[in-house]
């Protein structure tokens, strides 16, 4: 698509938006005057001078916060949940100065808050169905060989190549790769000057109509100068430029800026905000509650402890949470007061493969602490590390410091990028001692994580615990 054709296509999509924010605060106002009878005082009711200017301004106002928010920028590499954060977020800084806009215009308005919160949600999921629909439409488009872009790959022969593969394979994307300029690395790294490449991709820019070129080399101080002269070149033709960072495997990468400079950002684990704030809330409801409806099982499991053996009720021991920080957990004293100190006096009867330390009779574990164990009541005391944050409902278990020393694989180090939690998938599973299994049901939890998995999970916890399978 050249310039001219992109400049309307963009012009299409911010009438569109003032169409659905337009048809948002129309529709809002019905729903605010409607007063639940046969709609006669809505075919009554008269377009007045104030409510004209407040909808202009307001066209105006979410005009402005949508262009200043990105929303006409490209989204054609982008994931359709960089559509839905992005007008989310935009929604999020429009609403209060949507108060105050009808505060200054429509005072009267107010009175109703039923029309402002309408207003920004029909605004926001509108701007969202039409931005999707602009998008599946886009892509029928450049499967049909219309609305094309087409892109120049500068790199190492076998990134090179890769790149302009993917593109070619991925035709919803609509990019045309019309060239290919190769970059010798080791003549690279010899000789520090780029020169001779960027003079190839000048010879491209001649040859053919490029809009964007791809850069695919490695991410390191070898190629700096190459980079910045590829910037400069693309600047100076008003071509776009794209740097593959070639920095990781992580399919979570995101960009960013600090002071006008890009930043990418790659992460192991989301980072949904909706998704993590919805399951503190739970966390929170459902510890609170749990504590006050099981108080008389606390209490009598308290006593049953202090009746069979001499040592404190809890036992507090330093394990690892996320980003490897440590807290202490609490849970019902199962073995002999001091079990710890035995520890290595058993180590050759370690029935786990890995780091962890499991012993299927172990001689330290006290006659009430078997119980405890073999229903997981044990486990109870840690609604409080749920409260406190240091703990989730679900959630890859918090392993011991000691456990966490002898990891020797370095993936399984990612656990730590979620918040522990009392129950996971290995426990709804199996509960065997088999670390391997253990640590892919933490990764596979990782990668999918959801409110629906989290509930599933705390369902199946019930009968896995009721049926005593594999518990330690």
């Amino acid at each position: 698509m050249g310039p001219g054709r992109r400049q309307l296509a963009l012009g299409l999509l911010a009438c569109t938006d003032l169409a659905v924010v337009a048809a948002s605060f129309c529709l809002a106002a019905v729903l605010d005057r409607w007063d639940g009878t046969d709609g006669r005082s809505l075919l009554d009711a008269s377009i007045r001078v104030r409510s004209v200017v407040a909808l202009a301004a307001n066209l105006v106002l979410w005009h402005l916060v949508l262009r200043r928010g990105g929303l006409y920028c490209s989204y054609r590499l982008s994931p359709v949940s960089r559509t839905v954060r992005d007008v989310a977020r935009c929604a999020a800084s429009a609403a209060p100065l949507v108060c105050l806009l009808m505060l200054l215009v429509q005072p009267a308005r107010l009175r109703g808050v039923t029309f402002l919160v309408a207003f920004v949600l029909l605004a926001s999921t509108g701007l969202v169905a039409e931005r999707l629909a602009f998008r599946a439409a886009s892509w029928v488009v450049r499967r049909r060989g219309r609305n094309l872009r087409y892109a120049a790959v500068v790199g190492e022969p076998a990134r090179a190549v890769a790149a302009a593969s993917s593109l070619a394979e991925r035709d919803a994307l609509g990019y045309r790769v019309v060239d290919l300029v190769d970059v010798d690395l080791g003549r690279l790294a010899r000789a520090g000057d780029p020169t001779p490449v960027l003079a190839r991709l000048e010879r491209a820019f001649d040859r053919h109509p490029i809009d964007e070129v791809f850069v695919a080399v490695p991410f390191e101080a070898a190629t700096q100068p190459l980079v910045r002269g590829l910037v400069a070149l693309c600047d100076e033709a008003g071509v776009v430029v794209r740097v593959l960072a070639d920095v990781g495997t992580s399919r979570r990468a995101s960009a960013d800026q600090l002071d006008g400079r890009p930043v990418v950002t790659i992460a192991s684990a989301r980072d949904d905000g909706p998704y993590l704030a919805a399951k503190r809330l739970i966390d929170v409801v459902t510890a609170s509650a749990a504590l006050v409806a099981l108080a008389p099982l606390l209490l009598a499991v308290a006593i049953a402890i202090k009746l069979d053996s001499a040592g404190p009720v809890l036992f507090a021991q330093e394990r690892v949470g996320r980003a490897r920080r440590r807290f202490q957990t609490l849970k019902f004293r199962t073995m002999v007061h001091g079990a710890e100190r035995l520890q290595p006096a058993l180590e050759d009867r370690n029935e786990a493969a890995g780091p962890v330390f499991k012993i299927r009779h172990d001689p330290r574990v006290t006659r009430v602490g078997a119980l405890l164990r073999r229903t997981s009541i044990d486990e109870l005391p840690q609604l409080v590390n749920v409260l406190r944050g240091e703990m989730s409902l679900v959630g890859p278990r918090p392993l011991p410091v000691r456990d966490v020393r002898r990891i020797e694989t370095r993936w399984h180090l990612r656990r730590f990028s979620v918040q522990p939690g009392i129950t996971c998938l290995w426990q709804v599973r199996r509960r065997e001692p088999e670390f391997d299994a253990w640590i892919r049901a933490d990764m596979e939890y990782i990668d999918n994580r959801s409110l629906a998995l989290d509930l599933a999970i705390l369902v199946r916890t019930v009968p896995a615990v009721l049926s005593r399978q594999g518990a330690h």
